[in-house]
C-alpha cells in the first residue's frame, strides 16, 4: 500500500515537472489518450513478451528469448500531430523503445538506453510488403509509394540513467519534425515520412536482462507554436 501511494504521488509530480515552456514545437491541446496501467485491460492485450501490472499504477515488461522479438504492447489510436509523454524505469541492461506506427509499418521510434537516447525514422519496406500481401489476399486496394528503405538515426545523445531511476520522456511530433526530451537532453529530427498518418503506437522492453517499467502514459493533440 505504501508503494502504491508513493508511486501515485510520483506519477502526479513527474507529469507536472516537465514545464509547458520546455516544449519546442508545440503546446498541449486536448488530451486524447490516457493509460494509468491499473490492470491489463483489453487495449493492452496485443503484443508479446512477459508483462505485469505493478501495484495498480505501472506496467513492467521483459523480453523472452523464445519469442525472438522484443517485448511489446501495441495500443490503437488514429492520430496525427501529437505530444506523447510517459515515465520509464530501467533495470540491469534492459532498455525501452517507443514506436510510432501506421498499421503494420513502424514509422519512427525513440530508444532509451541506460547510456544513450535516440530518435529514428525507420525502414518501411518489409512491413509494406506484408500489408501489400494482406491487401491482395483480401481483395483490397494496394498502397503504393516511395517507401523508406533504411533506418535513419535522426538524433542521438549520451545520457546516464541510474538503475531504479524514474525518468519522464516527452516526444513532440508535428508535421515532418520530431523532438524528444529526457531531463535536460533534447533531440531534434526532421524527415518527410514523419508526416504520414499514425494509427497505433507501442511500448517495448528490449534486452533479456531486467525489466522495463512504464507508467503515466498520456497523449495530447499538439498545438503548433508560431
Amino acid at each position: 500500500m505504501r508503494l502504491f501511494l508513493f508511486l501515485s504521488i510520483f506519477v502526479f509530480l513527474s507529469a507536472s515537472l516537465f514545464a509547458e515552456d520546455s516544449l519546442t514545437l508545440s503546446s498541449k491541446g486536448e488530451l486524447i489518450y490516457e493509460e494509468n496501467f491499473e490492470e491489463l485491460t483489453k487495449r493492452l492485450q496485443v503484443g508479446e513478451g512477459k508483462w505485469q501490472i505493478v501495484d495498480g499504477a505501472s506496467i513492467k515488461g521483459m523480453q523472452q528469448k523464445e519469442d525472438g522479438h522484443t517485448a511489446f504492447r501495441k495500443m490503437f489510436l488514429d492520430h496525427q500531430d501529437v505530444i506523447y509523454q510517459f515515465d520509464i524505469m530501467l533495470e540491469d541492461t534492459a532498455y525501452a523503445k517507443f514506436l510510432i506506427n501506421y498499421e503494420r509499418v513502424h514509422l519512427a521510434n525513440c530508444i532509451i538506453k541506460p547510456k544513450e537516447f535516440s530518435i529514428s525514422k525507420l525502414n518501411e519496406v518489409n512491413k509494406r510488403k506484408q500489408m501489400e500481401a494482406l491487401a491482395k489476399a483480401e481483395g483490397k486496394p494496394v498502397e503504393k509509394g516511395d517507401w523508406q528503405k533504411k533506418n535513419v538515426v535522426l538524433a542521438r545523445e549520451e545520457i546516464s540513467i541510474e538503475k531504479g531511476q524514474w525518468c519522464t520522456v516527452t516526444i513532440e511530433l508535428v508535421g515532418d519534425q520530431m523532438v524528444a526530451h529526457l531531463g535536460d537532453v533534447t533531440l531534434r529530427g526532421k524527415h518527410p515520412g514523419l508526416k504520414e498518418r499514425k494509427t497505433n503506437f507501442g511500448i517495448q522492453a528490449a534486452g533479456l536482462n531486467g525489466w522495463v517499467h512504464f507508467c503515466n502514459l498520456r497523449i495530447w493533440k499538439a498545438e503548433p507554436k508560431a
